[in-house]
């Protein structure tokens, strides 16, 4: 009889480890998709950022940020997209900047680093009142570069108006309102 126990006893051990076994075997098997999708992502950001047509470039950055919306190097591929955005202004290349930009603004409307290079390229085009638009909402969104681009509104708005800057606060105001702050 005590063996009869202790066998028992052996027995729900065992398959008390198996249990626990086969958990952890899940676990892992849910890391290991998660990892999959992380090294899926990785590549192809990879070949994305040796693409060597900027154009093209931030086009297909663009197509796998709104497909991969919760990848884990969005951040990534987003700070690759503003380089080509970037390139962009300083090369006054200003048709695939707008085009680039209102993409990705339709894409990710709060991403306020966007309206700066948007606004810059519409500045650009002589396109003053959209411009200063597109850059009080990048201020108003608050981020890495809304200084420069209050800055830069500024600059704008006193080209404008005879060196004032009366005013300048209806469309910041009204830059909130449309972003929603």
């Amino acid at each position: 009889m005590l063996a009869r126990r202790g066998l028992c006893k052996d027995i729900l051990l065992l398959l008390g480890i198996m249990l626990c076994m086969g958990s952890a075997g899940l676990r892992a098997q849910e890391e290991s998709a998660e990892e999959k999708q992380y090294r899926e992502d990785y590549d192809r950001t990879q070949k994305l950022v040796a693409i060597s047509d900027p154009v093209k470039r931030a086009d297909q950055l663009i197509i796998f940020i709104k497909e991969r919306p919760n990848s884990k190097l969005i951040d990534y591929a987003q700070a690759h997209l503003f380089q080509v955005l970037d390139s962009l202004v300083k090369s006054e290349n200003v048709q695939p900047l707008l085009t680039l930009s209102d993409r990705f603004i339709k894409l990710r409307p709060r991403v306020g680093e966007t309206y700066y290079f948007y606004g810059s390229g519409l500045k650009m085009e002589r396109k003053f009142p959209e411009a200063m638009d597109a850059l009080a909402k990048c201020y108003v969104l608050r981020n890495r570069i809304s200084t420069k681009a209050k800055e830069f509104l500024e600059y704008i708005y006193k080209g404008q108006h005879q060196g004032s800057l009366v005013g300048l606060d209806k469309i910041i105001k009204k830059a909130q309102d449309e972003i929603g702050k």
